[in-house]
């Protein structure tokens, strides 16, 4: 104990406290209990951050006043794809949407340091968007590297599966496309399957090899990642007309 607490008082990260009396250092998880507690209380504030339990009922309406079309990044975690969407198209609408809070506070936190106006961010799994986005109001998904879900009993929770493309199907104006990026093969495989069997169509069937010309202008750290390990990346485009 007396060798642990020596450690602990070296690292200058851990922060006392005082229990029974005596100091004690912080544990990294209460550390790390504390970060979140504070960012979560920060996107009560944020004006670019909507809280699916808890917002409006005319939300999208009145932060996409601006906008001709919208455009959703579902699972965007730190929002990298969010903000990248949003610098290149500044008349449009972009919605980076994910459950987990702590994420998704780093993309909102940056969108408003950059000035990005267009730029939101909604915290909500992704089942429950229609409770919230009315029909036919978005233009375009983007879905960069979503968890593959490998195991076939997680079939039906991916984000690709036939329930999710009939959700996508709704939420899509009758021109509306979703767009796939991922390096996993089988799920490119299960995704085209699934889109056809809801009567959906693929109009993209290519793969975009490392150092390629057509590479996508927007990464992602994942895709950083793989491109520099020399993994495939493929890319699909589905629609529904």
């Amino acid at each position: 104990m007396r060798a642990w607490g020596a450690c602990a008082r070296a690292c200058s990260c851990w922060s006392p406290c005082v229990v029974q009396g005596e100091w004690r250092p912080w544990s990294p998880i209460v550390v790390v209990a504390r970060k979140k507690r504070h960012r979560f209380a920060q996107l009560e504030q944020m004006s670019n951050v909507f809280q699916g339990r808890r917002c409006d009922p005319d939300w999208f309406e009145r932060a996409f006043a601006f906008a001709q079309s919208v455009v959703l990044e579902l699972g965007c975690g730190h929002g990298q794809y969010t903000l990248g969407l949003a610098r290149s198209r500044p008349g449009t609408g972009v919605l980076g949407v994910d459950r987990n809070g702590a994420r998704l506070w780093k993309g909102a936190r940056q969108a408003l340091d950059e000035g990005l106006a267009n730029a939101f961010f909604f915290r909500s799994p992704v089942e429950y968007l229609e409770d919230h986005i009315s029909t036919g109001s978005i233009s375009e998904i983007w879905l960069p590297f979503p968890d593959p879900l490998p195991k076939h009993r997680q079939a039906k929770h991916r984000l690709l599966s036939p329930l999710f493309f009939e959700r996508y199907r709704r939420l899509l104006r009758p021109d509306g496309r979703v767009h796939l990026k991922t390096d996993a093969a089988a799920l490119v495989s299960f995704a085209e399957q699934a889109v056809h069997a809801v009567g959906g169509r693929v109009h993209e069937e290519r793969a975009v090899a490392n150092g390629g010309e057509d590479v996508a202008a927007i990464e992602t750290t994942y895709e950083k990642r793989y491109r520099d390990a020399g993994r495939r990346i493929y890319r699909r485009t589905f629609s529904f007309d």
